[in-house]
């Protein structure tokens, strides 16, 4: 046994006796730089690219096998820049010796200096790496096999000191999309990285992108874990610091830090990311992301919140200059959260709540196949005074807008290729809404669309005691962009409404209204010039107010008798029990033939036109006078009672001109008393021989 043990040793011995020698000899016998050529050569023929070692190899083997290289180039591959394909200053990587011979590889730090990277994508479309990718991919092999296969043993372990890369760089040139992005100044420290072990990584960087432009450091800190099996990586305390800035953020500048540890599943390509942590100038984002087939269809799920913040300290912050509102303390108070679900071509969204300073959304949200759109969405709005953040009313109120008018006015603004792609369905609810000082109720709009047609039906809310119903269809399969509007009012009193949108109720009573439209057109004036449709509408129970038609009967007859005006001390209005009528609309000009109104003392009956494109005026008001002209705040006129006066409306919509033609509904009552009174004196003195003669 003792001579065995002897053996032994004296085997040992010079086993390492051997790699002492060899440590010291090789370096001394073998020159690695007299393999240069050979070993650029290979590398031509693999990749078709020329490899230029400026600098020395240097070999050492006991107790690590190290190769150190100096300055080296890879060229460009044919039909792209002259720069280099890659570039490096000196790489240096080291191997123990003796663990090789357990199976195990022990390196070093690999240090990578001055490494040069440089990416290019033609204008059609091929890249400069795709022929390296598809040389390797055709020539790898699996590195270890199970037993009994073909390609030797498995490697027993790996450890590595760690990586230090040092003033790289990487720029990427994309002729297809004329986009550019390099980062430089990469620096890059990992410790020792062995399976089981935490190793700490940090990385700088400087970000140049062109289009859009952004400039600016990032900074990465951390710890990685690789379990024992090289299947789990574990990230702990990662922190990203960004201090970007550029014309294409936001204010032109970016102050953020990222915060977050995660898991991520080598083998089954999932991603576990509990609590991430997102914080910009005046806003917090929470995140808990969990992601599964990450290698072949994504899948992501998150629950996303947003801390309380102030949406106008926030976009002030980003250098965001806001419009004006009407009420300067909107924007003040807001916060949100989600359910996200997201897929390779899908976003669906989930328990949606976003509060808005005094009002609050709720509902869900999804769109699938991103290049043809397919939305749908359920959304509540509990209340929303929108008045607060639109623009200060202007000095001098506008002209009414309704609803044909509100829809020209968008009609420029439709994007018809998308709406041509978009499949669309959802409701959107609203219980109480305030706008150009409108108040509505228990609002909902179903919107659905597919193939370029666009229906939003029902359209109802409650209004003013009563209620809207509406219809609007868009089509954009055709040339120009069509639409058509089918609307309802039912029981609206116009008073409160009309008060409340232009500060006086010019108009009161009951109404009853239906309008059916349709016109045609990318701009305001074409939709107007293509509208046509008919309308009807009626009164109950109210007044035209600036508008006494009783007071200008009685003032044009006293001009005629040469009279002063009498004086006037009822309100400036017409009083009705009802008022009807009906229209046609034909090519922006609206006809209307049956004016109807009715009142204890007149009865009115109207015909005439409106030019909506010249917004001018052509109609004519009959009145009849069935009652007395004292119950409109006036005295009498008994010699016009039961006679038809005209009145004239003419001039622009804004400032309507009435003019009432009494001169000669008087000249002909005063002629027709004369013809009866002379009759009346031929029947008496000639009996009723001369009867009938002036009829």
């Amino acid at each position: 046994m003792k001579k065995l043990l002897r053996i032994l040793a004296w085997v040992i011995g010079v086993a390492v006796l051997l790699l002492v020698i060899a440590a010291v000899v090789v370096p001394l016998v073998v020159d690695p730089n007299d393999y240069k050529d050979e070993l650029a050569r290979a590398v031509e023929k693999h990749t078709g690219r020329k490899l230029t070692m400026e600098g020395d190899l240097e070999l050492s083997v006991f107790p690590w096998l190290a190769v150190e290289i100096g300055p080296t180039r890879l060229a460009n591959a044919p039909g792209f820049s002259d720069r280099p394909f890659a570039a490096v200053k000196q790489v240096s990587i080291r191997l123990k010796l003796l663990p090789l011979l357990r199976r195990q590889v022990e390196m070093d730090t690999v240090v990578l200096d001055g490494l040069r990277l440089s990416l290019e994508t033609r204008a059609d479309g091929t890249n400069n790496w795709a022929d390296l990718t598809a040389t390797q991919g055709a020539q790898t092999e699996p590195a270890a096999r199970e037993p009994g296969g073909a390609g030797g043993p498995a490697l027993a372990g790996l450890a590595i000191g760690g990586v230090a890369i040092s003033d790289a760089a990487v720029v990427y040139d994309d002729k297809q999309t004329n986009a550019h992005y390099s980062v430089g100044g990469l620096d890059l420290r990992l410790g020792a990285i062995a399976p089981g072990a935490t190793v700490p990584v940090s990385a700088s960087m400087q970000l140049d992108v062109a289009e859009p432009a952004v400039k600016g450091p990032l900074k990465l800190t951390g710890q990685v874990t690789l379990s024992d099996n090289s299947e789990r990586l574990t990230l702990a305390g990662v922190q990203l610091d960004t201090d970007l800035k550029g014309d294409g953020l936001p204010g032109g500048a970016l102050d953020a830090q990222v915060n977050f540890d995660a898991v991520f599943d080598l083998q089954n390509g999932t991603l576990e990311a509990p609590e991430l942590v997102a914080q910009l100038p005046d806003l917090k984002l929470r995140a808990a992301i969990s992601a599964k087939q990450l290698f072949t269809q994504p899948a992501i799920n998150a629950d996303l919140r947003a801390e309380p913040f102030s949406p106008h300290k926030l976009l002030q912050g980003l250098g965001v200059a806001l419009p004006p509102s009407a009420d300067a303390t909107v924007l003040d108070q807001a916060d949100a959260s989600l359910k996200l679900a997201a897929g390779a071509d899908s976003v669906q969204i989930s328990d949606l709540r976003v509060k808005l300073d005094d009002s609050n959304l709720s509902g869900s949200l999804g769109v699938s196949r991103f290049a043809k759109p397919v939305v749908r969405f359920k959304l509540k709005l509990d209340a929303i005074d929108a008045d607060r953040y639109l623009p200060p009313p202007a000095e001098e109120p506008a002209a009414p807008v309704t609803p044909t008018a509100a829809a020209a006015a968008g009609a420029e603004l439709f994007p018809v290729e998308t709406l041509r792609n978009l499949d669309v369905d959802g409701t959107l609810s609203v219980e109480r809404l305030k706008i150009s000082r409108l108040t509505s109720r228990d609002i909902v709009l179903k919107l659905n669309g597919k193939g370029g047609q666009l229906r939003l039906h029902p359209a109802q809310a409650k209004l003013y005691g009563g209620r809207y119903e509406g219809n609007l269809g868009l089509d954009v399969r055709g040339a120009q962009p069509k639409i058509s509007l089918d609307e309802k009012l039912i029981d609206v009193h116009m008073g409160p409404l009309l008060k409340d949108y232009q500060g006086e109720d010019t108009l009161t009573g009951k109404t009853r209204a239906h309008i059916a439209l349709t016109t045609s057109g990318q701009t305001t004036e074409a939709l107007k010039k293509h509208l046509n449709g008919n309308l009807d509408f009626g009164f109950t129970d109210g007044a035209v107010k600036g508008f006494n038609l009783a007071a200008l009967i009685r003032r044009a007859a006293a001009q005629i008798k040469g009279q002063p005006a009498p004086a006037e001390d009822g309100p400036n209005q017409t009083d009705f029990s009802e008022m009807t009528g009906t229209a046609t609309i034909a090519d922006g000009v609206i006809s209307n033939r049956d004016l109807l109104a009715k009142s204890p003392l007149l009865r009115v009956q109207g015909e005439g036109k409106a030019d909506l494109i010249g917004e001018t005026l052509d109609y004519l008001l009959t009145a009849k006078v069935v009652g007395s002209l004292e119950g409109q705040g006036g005295k009498g006129l008994d010699e016009v009672k039961g006679i038809a006066i005209p009145v004239g409306i003419s001039g622009s919509f804004a400032k309507p001109k009435f003019q009432v033609r009494l001169d000669k509904v008087l000249k002909e009552t005063a002629g027709k008393e004369i013809k009866q009174k002379l009759e009346k004196k031929l029947e008496k003195k000639f009996g009723d021989q001369f009867k009938g003669l002036f009829q």
